[in-house]
Formats: structure tokens, C-alpha cells, sequence
């Protein structure tokens, strides 16, 4: 095996530039995933010692004289992910219970006035809804709803078909919307009693 280069300086400046551009975009899809802010640090900290391999060897995507931001930004998620899974799997948190029938849920998300998918980084309450997505499903609709990566681009990061990263995409979306109904309405239930209590408690 060849032994990795230290670097020069140019590499060094690369390195620091890209740590600071992405790394809270690494930090933010790696805790969708594992739904832990700990390892999500841990895995950045992974990702990063991974690039530093890449880039002083001068292996893709950090090869040639014009490196690709684009390539460069999906392989970043890719080894993330990749590192998510790992850690899942060690914690034997892969598993996910289904929950209820697809069709079903179709019927009562017809009316949603905006796509929930769009707010998945705005609420307590989709970062909780997300964490019954299974892992896989949980980073399709990141790179979909927060990054902006198409089918074709989720496909390659997550590395699965461009059908099947379709079909996930859209399944992540019908669980993360009725897991966040079923939240909401569980809030709202308990909203009165909470009315109550502080009634109860005024002189």
C-alpha cells in the first residue's frame, strides 16, 4: 500500500477551505441519519480523516488539475453515510416498524397546504418525525429536502439504483409526513390539560 503524502501547503489551504464550507452540511445530514448529535461529530471527525487520506494521495475525487465541487460535495455525504450506517449497524438500530398502510396515508396528506418535506429542518417536531425513518430513507429525503440532490445524484451518494432512490424518496416522504401528523396531533391533545393545569393553578 503507498504511504500517504503529508501534503503541501496548497492541499492545506484546500483542506481548511473545504472543512469550513461543508462541515456543518456533513454535521446536519450525518445527525438526520443517527439522529445523535455525539456521533454525528464522531462521523464528521471520520469524514474529514478520510478526505485528508484522499487528497494528499490525489485520488478521486481529488484528482486532476479542475476537482469538481459537485463531486466532491456527494462524495463528502457519500463516506457520511456510509460512516451512519456502520454505527447503526453496531448499535443494531437498522430496523424501523412500519407505520400504517401507504394508501391510507395518501388519502389524509391529499390537503396539506406546503410540502412538509420542505420544513424538515424548521421544527422540533420533523427532527423527532424523522428519527422512525429507517436510516437509508432518513438520508434520501435530507439530500433531497435539504441539499437539493436529485434521484439520479441520491442514488450515487447512497449508492443504490436510481429507481430504488426514487421510490425510498417517496417513501420517506409519506412516513416522515404521518409520523409528523401523529406528533403534531399528540401535542395538540395535550395542549388543553396543559390549559387546565395553569387554570387550576391561578389564585
Amino acid at each position: 500500500m503507498a504511504k500517504a503524502k503529508t501534503g503541501d501547503a496548497r492541499d492545506e489551504r484546500f483542506f481548511t477551505q473545504l472543512l469550513g464550507d461543508t462541515q456543518w452540511a456533513v454535521y446536519d445530514f450525518a445527525r438526520g441519519v443517527v439522529g445523535d448529535a455525539e456521533a454525528a461529530r464522531d462521523i464528521v471527525q471520520d469524514v474529514f480523516v478520510d478526505t485528508w487520506r484522499a487528497l494528499t494521495r490525489h485520488v478521486e475525487p481529488f484528482s486532476g488539475a479542475a476537482m469538481s465541487d459537485t463531486d466532491i460535495r456527494r462524495w463528502l455525504f457519500h463516506v457520511a453515510y456510509c460512516r451512519a450506517v456502520s454505527i447503526l449497524r453496531r448499535r443494531r438500530m437498522i430496523a424501523w416498524e412500519p407505520l400504517g398502510d401507504d394508501d391510507a396515508l395518501e388519502q389524509d396528506l391529499a390537503h396539506e397546504p406546503e410540502p412538509l418535506e420542505d420544513r424538515v429542518a424548521e421544527a422540533e417536531v420533523l427532527r423527532e418525525a424523522l428519527l422512525s425513518l429507517g436510516p437509508s430513507d432518513a438520508a434520501c429525503l435530507l439530500l433531497s429536502a435539504v441539499h437539493g440532490y436529485t434521484s439520479a445524484e441520491i442514488a450515487v451518494i447512497v449508492d443504490i439504483s436510481p429507481d430504488a432512490a426514487k421510490k425510498r424518496l417517496s417513501r420517506a416522504k409519506r412516513r416522515l409526513r404521518a409520523a409528523y401528523l401523529a406528533q403534531s396531533a399528540q401535542s395538540e391533545s395535550a395542549q388543553p390539560e396543559s390549559a387546565q393545569s395553569q387554570e387550576r393553578a391561578r389564585p
